[in-house]
Formats: C-alpha cells, sequence, structure tokens
C-alpha cells in the first residue's frame, strides 16, 4: 500500500511541475521542453522530491505511443501526400547519410569502435517530432514547411528504431547472417506496416457502425497502446505501426467520414491533453537521465559532435534537397534548407536509445552516454532558443502572423 501511495506521490509531484513550468514559461514565452528538462535535472538533485522511475522499455511503451498517435491524427494527409517524396527522403535517405557521417566522425576522432560509432550514430540520427512541432505550432510557422520538418521527425524515428533493432540483435546474438539481418528487417518494416493498416483499418470500420462517444475515445486508446504492443510482441516495428495506423485513421475519417465533426474535435482535444502529459513527462525523463557529472567528464568530445552534428545536417540536407530537384523536379527554397537544418533536434527517442546499450558489451558505453545527452540538450538550448528568432530571420512565419507582427509594431 505504501509502495503504491509513494508512486501516486511521485505522478502527482511530476504533474505540480507540469503545471507551473507549463503556465510560467507560456508567460515568459520560453519554450516548455526547455524548462521541462532542466525541472528534470533539478529534480533528480533533490532526494525529497521523489518522481517516478521509468525502465527505457517501460518510457518507450507508455509515453512515445499517445505523442506519435497524437501527431498522425492531426497531420495535414492531403499536404503529407503531396509532400510525400521530400518527406521519405529527409526521413530515409537523410537518416542513413547521417548516420555513417556520425559514424565515421566517432571512430575517427571520439576514438569509439566501429560498432559502436554505428551505434551512436543511429541513437542521435532521428530528429525529435515532439519540442520542434510544438516550437512551430507557437510560433505560427508556414504550415508546408511545419509538414515537411514533423513529417522527416515522424518517420525517421521508425527508420533509425528499426537499423537499431538489427545491431543490437547482432549483438546480443553473436555471428548473424545476411539472411537473418533481411528477415529481421522485413519482419521489422512490413510487420509494422501491415498491423497499422489493418488497425486503422478495422478501428475506422467499427468507427463507421457505432457513434458512442466514449466508446470511440476508448477504440482510439486502444490503437494508441495495442497497436505498439502487439506489434512489438510479434517481433516488428511498434513505432512504425503506431505511425500507420493513426496516418490511415485520420485519412479514412477525412475521406469517408464515420465520425461526426464534434466527435473529431473532441478526439483532438483528448489527444491534445494525452499528447501534452506524455511530452511533458517524457522531457522530465530526459532531465532525469541526464547525468551532469558525466557531461562534464566528456564537454570536449560533446562540444565536437553538437558542431558537427550540425554542419553535416547542412550538408545532408542539400544533398537531398539537389536529389529531389535533379530526380522529382521539386525545388526546396534556399532559407527552407537553413530552416531545415537548424530544426533537427533531437529529444526522447535518442534518449530511449542510448539507453538501451548500458547492458551491451561495449567498452565505451560512458562515453556514448555522455554523447548523447551532450547532443540532446545542447540541440534543445541552442537552437530551441534561438528557434524564434531563426524563423523569422528566414522569413518561415506564415503570411498572417507576419502582418500581426507588423501591426503591433506600428
Amino acid at each position: 500500500m505504501t509502495g503504491g501511495l509513494g508512486q501516486f506521490d511521485a505522478v502527482f509531484n511530476i504533474l505540480i511541475l507540469v503545471v507551473a513550468i507549463t503556465l510560467v514559461a507560456r508567460q515568459v514565452k520560453f519554450p516548455s521542453t526547455i524548462a521541462f528538462i532542466f525541472a528534470g535535472l533539478m529534480a533528480a538533485a533533490l532526494p525529497r522530491f521523489p518522481i517516478p522511475e521509468l525502465s527505457s522499455e517501460l518510457f518507450i511503451s507508455l509515453l512515445l505511443p499517445p505523442i506519435l498517435f497524437n501527431e498522425t491524427l492531426t497531420l495535414d494527409i492531403e499536404g503529407l501526400i503531396d509532400d510525400s517524396d521530400t518527406i521519405l527522403s529527409y526521413a530515409i535517405i537523410g537518416t542513413i547519410i547521417m548516420v555513417v557521417a556520425v559514424a565515421v566522425y566517432t571512430h575517427l576522432a571520439l576514438e569509439l569502435t566501429w560498432m559502436e560509432s554505428f551505434l551512436i550514430g543511429i541513437i542521435v540520427a532521428p530528429t525529435d517530432p515532439v519540442s520542434i512541432i510544438a516550437t512551430f505550432k507557437r510560433l505560427g510557422v508556414i504550415k508546408r514547411f511545419q509538414l515537411i520538418v514533423g513529417g522527416e521527425s515522424l518517420f525517421n524515428d521508425g527508420v533509425a528504431i528499426v537499423i537499431y533493432t538489427i545491431i543490437v540483435t547482432v549483438l546480443n546474438s553473436g555471428i548473424i547472417s545476411g539472411w537473418d539481418i533481411l528477415q529481421i528487417t522485413i519482419i521489422s518494416v512490413v510487420g509494422g506496416v501491415l498491423l497499422g493498416y489493418i488497425a486503422g483499418y478495422l478501428i475506422h470500420l467499427i468507427f463507421c457502425w457505432t457513434d458512442d462517444v466514449l466508446g470511440e475515445v476508448l477504440l482510439s486508446f486502444i490503437v494508441a497502446f495495442g497497436v505498439y504492443r502487439l506489434a512489438e510482441q510479434l517481433q516488428a516495428s511498434g513505432i512504425i505501426a503506431i505511425v500507420v495506423a493513426g496516418l490511415l485513421l485520420n485519412y479514412r475519417c477525412r475521406t469517408y467520414g464515420g465520425i461526426s465533426r464534434e466527435m473529431s474535435e473532441t478526439l483532438g482535444v483528448i489527444w491534445e491533453f494525452v499528447g501534452f502529459i506524455a511530452t511533458s513527462f517524457a522531457f522530465i525523463f530526459i532531465g532525469v537521465s541526464i547525468e551532469p557529472n558525466l557531461l562534464f567528464a566528456y564537454i570536449p568530445s560533446i562540444l565536437g559532435l553538437v558542431v558537427f552534428s550540425l554542419g553535416f545536417r547542412y550538408i545532408m540536407v542539400e544533398i537531398v534537397a539537389n536529389l529531389l530537384e535533379t530526380y522529382r523536379n521539386k525545388r526546396i527554397p534556399s532559407n527552407w534548407r537553413r530552416g531545415i537544418t537548424w530544426s533537427g533536434l533531437r529529444g526522447a527517442v535518442s534518449v530511449v536509445l542510448v539507453l538501451g546499450v548500458t547492458s551491451l558489451p561495449l567498452p565505451n558505453v560512458d562515453k556514448m552516454l555522455a554523447l548523447t545527452y551532450g547532443l540532446v540538450l545542447g540541440t534543445n538550448v541552442i537552437q530551441g532558443l534561438s528557434m524564434p528568432w531563426v524563423v523569422s530571420a528566414l522569413h518561415l512565419l506564415s503570411s498572417r502572423v507576419s502582418i500581426e507582427s507588423k501591426d503591433k509594431e506600428d
């Protein structure tokens, strides 16, 4: 009984933190995600302020599904289809380029083994959809630009996690054949897509059959959490399954109906709240996970990786943009390219993945933890805090926001 009450108190403490930080951050126009990270750092240093303990597995099972599901439900499907080649190019080709570049840099400059280097490349390659989308919405950034950056972040999580799973399986199993790797990849990707498609399709059929409000809300929760668990149990990618299920449900509800406008608004409000709570817990968890002493021990290496990651992301963005212009006849303006570069924040997924390597037989685990924590903290503080100035300087604000800002100045 005491243990249960202790966990309740710990969760309640987090909710108090979330409310206080949210109210203050919005008043002073400070990014709440960064404030949550620092709150987690301070909470970890206060023994009389208990917070719930989350393993990396529990974190990804409880917090990541609602965050991703919320984003897919509110995504502009028509815009996503129109820009699917751009988004998938950055999510797949861009992620692979970043993985290889970071792996080569960390091996040659930071003296990690090749296996550790490729792991750290995969861990820090995925950009974070949570903080950047929330920031863009708050600032009023151009919708299409939001869609490209947010879509890249959503899909590159799945790409990175699939590659990560393969490498971890190789490390745990010892020698593994090329056929085994291909089999793991097919099951993970194709299985995730199929399960997500089936789940989204079936839930939409039930939506068309019933108009019970509470039943439909509960069904949306079953999709968000159940499809992830089922996919993981079947060795498929839970992240891919959630994204596909959410996108298909979004598309079919918009195209074929099945829920009323009031129900759509109700689901939107409920999932915005759930996503906000999960996001808040996720970034506080990041702050709790960061070990200041570890960061101080590897400051030069962390600074080098932060500079390299940002610099090479610019190169990657240019490479993909040129490929799109050459082969798809799609031109991405230069100011958009710089904006995409600066929007490459790292977050919850990177922290969860690096925590997963602590049980592996690797000689430089502490350095890998420090590099990941440092990059997450560095990108959120440096790029996150400067984002309002950057999007304004690059003329990435929507015309309505620009007109309102000009009226206020006059």
